[in-house]
Parts: C-alpha cells; sequence; structure tokens
C-alpha cells in the first residue's frame, strides 16, 4: 500500500527549501487525501488560518456524503473550544483540526504515538540522562516561547512524576540544577537557562552537532513513520484524509503519501 522507504531523511531535508504553510493534494480514483503542512501558531490571525479554512471548503465539497477523517499533531485533547478562534488559541492549528473535525462530523485521528512508545524506542540506543534533557529542553522552549506563569523550577517539577515513570527512574527530582547538571556532563559546560537559542540547537533534529540532536532526529523519525502508519491505516479503511502537521513533516513524507493506492476491501479501524 505505502512505500515508506521514500520518507525523505533528514540529510535530504536540510537541502530543501520550501514555503510554510506546505500544502499538497493526492488523488486516487476512489478517495482525497489534502495534507496541509503547518507553522506551528497559536495566533488566529496568522494567514495560514485563512488558507486552512479555505482548503478545508474545498475538501469538504469534494468529499461530500463520503467518510473523512482529520489527523492532528497530537496525541489527545483535554478540552473542546466553542468556536474556532478559541480552539486556536488553545491548542494551535491542532485545535482548528479538531474544530473543523467535529463541526463537520469528521473522524478526529490523532497522529502521535503516546510518550511511552517513544521512550522505549529511544532507551534502546540513548542513556535516561539524555532522553531527559531532550525533553526537558523542550519544555524549556515551550516555557520561554509562552511566558508560562510559573518560575521554571516550579513548571520544571511538576515533570517529576511523569518522567520517573516513563524512565523507571524511582528517585528523579526534576530541577533547574540537575537539567544544568546533565547538561555540564554531556557538553563539558554549564547550562544558560534563560538562553532560549540554546534549547533550539540542541533539541533540532536537521543538524546533528551532539547526541541531543541525534536523539532528536531518531524520535522525529520515528514519529514520522508512526504518523504515515495512521495515514496509511484510515485510507486502507476508505476515508478522505485531511492531515494537519508541521510543515517538515509534510515534506518529508510527501513521497510516501505519493505511494500510495487506491483502498480495497476495506479495513477495520477501531
Amino acid at each position: 500500500m505505502m512505500n515508506k522507504n521514500l520518507l525523505m531523511s533528514y540529510d535530504e531535508y536540510s537541502k530543501t527549501e520550501h514555503k510554510t504553510p506546505y500544502f499538497y493534494i493526492f488523488q486516487s480514483k476512489e478517495q482525497l487525501l489534502y495534507y496541509f503542512g503547518s507553522s506551528h501558531s497559536n495566533d488566529p490571525n496568522h494567514s495560514q488560518f485563512s488558507l486552512l479554512k479555505e482548503k478545508w471548503r474545498e475538501f469538504i465539497d469534494k468529499t461530500n456524503g463520503a467518510k473523512r477523517a482529520v489527523i492532528v499533531e497530537a496525541r489527545e485533547l483535554s478540552k473542546k473550544e466553542f468556536t474556532l478562534e478559541e480552539s486556536i488559541i488553545s491548542r494551535g492549528e491542532v485545535g482548528a483540526g479538531a474544530y473543523l473535525a467535529s463541526e463537520s462530523g469528521s473522524f478526529l485521528v490523532f497522529g502521535e504515538p503516546q510518550d511511552s512508545d517513544i521512550v522505549d524506542y529511544l532507551l534502546k540506543n540513548f542513556s535516561k540522562e539524555e532522553i531527559l534533557l531532550f525533553f526537558e529542553s523542550i519544555a524549556i522552549k515551550f516555557w520561554h516561547k509562552n511566558k508560562i506563569n510559573k518560575s521554571m523550577q516550579e513548571f520544571l517539577s511538576n515533570h517529576t512524576n511523569k518522567y520517573r515513570k516513563l524512565l523507571n527512574w524511582p528517585d528523579l527530582i526534576i530541577s533547574v540544577e540537575l537539567i544544568d547538571s546533565i547538561h555540564r556532563k554531556l557538553f563539558d559546560q554549564g547550562l544558560s537557562i534563560d538562553n532560549e537559542k540554546i534549547f533550539s540547537q540542541i533539541t533540532n533534529p536537521a543538524i546533528i552537532n551532539s547526541r541531543i540532536n541525534e536523539l532528536s532526529r531518531s524520535q522525529s523519525m520515528y514519529r514520522n513513520e508512526y504518523i504515515l502508519s495512521q495515514i496509511e491505516k484510515y485510507w486502507r479503511g476508505g476515508y478522505n484524509i485531511f492531515v494537519i502537521y508541521g510543515a517538515g513533516h509534510a515534506v518529508m513524507q510527501e513521497p510516501v503519501i505519493y505511494s500510495l493506492k487506491d483502498s480495497k476491501d476495506g479495513y477495520n479501524c477501531s
């Protein structure tokens, strides 16, 4: 059905220039797939949301009366908003996709694997400390970007129970000091916790300057393959699909998407 060997590597991707949002359509004799590669934004006035609404209306018109699924970059949604604007403010393009799916009666699909699956995969090649530094660096970027109304210490310590379980690390206590000590051990230098740029650099999967970059690339490729398996599952189930994911994923997955064939006798999507 789908040739995942065509998935673009990060070496190939790093040499690719593309627009964001990045949009394309795949159509077979019987089905239609729209892929909207977005920028991550919680601003309802961002120009990409006008384009998203335009492409969504087009998709709805072309699939009238047929089965539809919307696949978003999330593993769950804890709250449903009542308007598209509120949904975007709350969860960005993920919220927009969830709202549009609900409004149209389309099936909402969460495209992300569980954290436990990602961590189990990473533990095959990376240490617990490396994995913790990666995920907490992502969290620190989030703290900086969203100006969270908590101290960084309080924000990070709230993750302790989660990573005790995920990493099987019973005596773990997450703190700014611990993250600094892990960074010092891995990079042979201290960490400037207020320098957001550092966390963007070490978690960037498109460059390889450290083990954390390698880890980031590994988890991203794992996620790409999982996302593609979800797309294939619902395609084989006879659904027309509207995917809303980050633009990088859209670009890297495009060659695989074009390897899709018509669904045949249906597929159990339960």
